[in-house]
């Protein structure tokens, strides 16, 4: 079902997928920090899974954008849903006063969710821990925050909130007003504290990142997200804490939504962050095509760069339609370049010249990427090697479509060739349906032009089983290779952005336990220089040294670190550049 929406959101030419991640309380990908919590690493449903993993392999294959999507933001629990817990959600029974509470004590909202403290530092801490995580874990375009708001104004009375209420105010407690306007204004402003915290952490990891957020505007002359929910997300906009919205509004009538944009231009400094969005099937009710076509026509005549459509469920009726009518050909969102998801190949197992079988191969009944897959029996010494023309240097993430069936080995074992020769080997249990997708076999570095990438072979079977193959895929990694392009206006324009003047850079890259790293210097001020791991840990640091104006040289000793990839970054005063490290011992 995952693979069959992003191929048919790419056939009809979408080019942004939110992909639910954050969901009634539950990652939805492999959470090391939310098990940490709680002993559980993702949604119990999908025990075994990533579900994240997979949307970004089956997205970014077609140069999809994929952003994962914090659909619950605040939300820890949700009534109808807590497998695994004593009632109101995971989270909440390890930190059973987390939970948010209303005037009355009341607790569960109508929605029947469990909404978390806004205030509490150790809240916030939670929710950036787990987007930093998705960041620095995986090569995705963006998250999508949602419910950076409070259910209602009702709420704001749990005892946290009240004592820090109380120490701002000499002692004086919350209104017991609940629509009074500075008790709003209080509330909203801890939530735009939070919003340029979480939007400072990304960009601190990842300046190419996308932030984006999906509030409400249910009115035309009405700051309804603000006055009902605290949320003032324009200010998140007008103060570039946020790189754009993408506005919701669930409405049917044409001209109401065309007021609603009429609005929106006179709230924000810089309507390109606002991606106006819509339902198309709002209250359950669909919106006749040609109405979707004129909520589409408004959007642009107004001057907005594009629209944001909820949900994929109900668009599939409407798919046919949007690219025959307005969807014809492929684009890029407007925030990013033509060529970001565009490195990228797929060697069918079909391709003989790329995909070269050695000794006995059977096509099977069991199909796999795009036809039939094929198998090998134990004791043939069979393999494959596959050739890839990689189209630029740099980082990709190495791909096998894994095809599954209870015969076949448990070990399966795949070899993957970087650009310096390094063999690498992955097993992989071919008998688990759980692993019956794109499986990634790791992040390489790879020069382009044809080069032999992966290897699979029936090495080591047991005497019964059987291997199978099928295809494989590589895609650029983009957190790892943000600045890879092939056209010279886009060079022009990293190079004007490059590390705000620093020209960070490191020599040789690959090393081998000691590299140097130079920065330009405009002025002669203190910096700090610190590496961390893929998971965000600080392993070296070179803290409050001064610079020299002009030309800096670091001597850096990797002799206790294990080989991998490092992120490098500079800060002097509000000025910060990074680049990859890539240390093979």
């Amino acid at each position: 079902m995952l693979a069959q929406a992003m191929d048919s959101l790419a056939a009809n030419n979408f080019n942004v997928v939110y992909v639910n991640a954050w969901s009634r309380g539950y990652p939805l990908w492999q959470s090391e920090y939310f098990y940490n919590e709680t002993g559980i690493k993702i949604d119990p449903s999908y025990i075994g899974r990533d579900i994240l993993a997979e949307a970004i392999a089956e997205g970014h294959k077609h140069g999809l954008h994929v952003e994962a999507w914090f659909e619950y933001g605040f939300v820890g629990g949700y009534e109808l849903y807590y497998p695994g817990t004593s009632g109101k959600g995971k989270i909440f029974d390890v930190h059973p006063e987390w939970v948010a509470k209303r005037l009355d004590g009341g607790e569960k909202d109508n929605s029947n969710f469990y909404w978390m403290v806004h205030t509490r530092k150790d809240v916030q801490d939670f929710l950036v821990a787990l987007v930093m995580e998705v960041v620095r874990k995986y090569d995705i375009d963006g998250i999508e925050l949602d419910r950076i708001r409070y259910s209602s104004l009702q709420y704001g009375y749990d005892a946290y909130t009240d004592s820090l209420y109380r120490s701002e105010h000499n002692g004086v407690s919350p209104p017991t007003n609940f629509s009074d306007p500075n008790w709003i204004r209080w509330r909203a402003d801890k939530l735009n504290e939070f919003q340029a915290r979480i939007y400072d952490s990304v960009k601190s990891v990842n300046p190419k990142f996308n932030l984006s957020n999906a509030p409400s505007l249910y009115s035309s002359s009405s700051y309804t997200s603000y006055n009902s929910f605290c949320q003032d997300w324009v200010w998140w906009v007008n103060n570039n804490k946020i790189d754009n919205v993408q506005v919701q509004s669930y409405v049917s009538s044409l001209s109401t939504f065309s007021n609603i944009l009429d609005y929106t231009q006179t709230l924000v400094a810089n309507k390109s962050k606002v991606f106006p969005a819509f339902a198309v099937a709002p209250n359950g009710s669909p919106i006749p095509i040609n109405d979707v076509y004129q909520f589409i026509d408004i959007t642009r005549a107004k001057g907005f760069k594009g629209n944001s459509i909820w949900y994929y469920t109900d668009l599939i009726t409407y798919f046919s339609a949007l690219k025959e009518a307005r969807y014809g050909e492929k684009t890029f969102p407007p925030y990013s370049s033509s060529n970001w998801r565009e490195f990228k190949k797929i060697i069918s197992i079909s391709n003989l010249t790329d995909a070269v079988r050695y000794e006995n191969w059977t096509s099977s009944l069991i199909y796999g990427y795009d036809g039939p897959s094929i198998y090998a029996n134990s004791g043939d010494s069979a393999s494959i090697k596959y050739y890839v023309d990689v189209p630029a240097n740099g980082y990709y993430e190495v791909y096998a479509f894994i095809v599954t069936a209870s015969d076949r080995s448990q070990n399966t074992e795949y070899i993957v060739i970087d650009s310096a020769g390094t063999e690498s080997y992955i097993y992989i249990d071919q008998s688990s349906v759980n692993n019956k997708r794109w499986y990634k076999l790791g992040d390489y570095y790879l020069q382009s032009g044809r080069n032999l990438v992966v290897i699979v072979s029936n090495r080591g079977t047991v005497s019964g089983k059987r291997v199978s193959a099928d295809a494989v895929m590589i895609k650029l990694n983009r957190k790892l290779s943000p600045d890879v392009v092939t056209k010279v206006k886009e060079n022009d324009r990293l190079k004007q952005n490059d590390g705000q003047g620093f020209n960070l850079k490191n020599f040789p890259n690959p090393f081998n336990n000691q590299t140097t790293v130079y920065f330009r210097s405009r002025e002669s001020k203190k910096y700090d220089l610190r590496i961390y791991n893929l998971l965000g840990k600080l392993v070296y640091s070179i803290e409050n040294e001064v610079g020299k104006l002009g030309d800096n040289y670091l001597q850096i000793d990797t002799t206790s670190l294990p080989s991998g990839i490092y992120l490098c970054s500079l800060y002097q005063g509000e000025k910060r550049s990074s680049i990859k490290l890539l240390l093979l011992k």
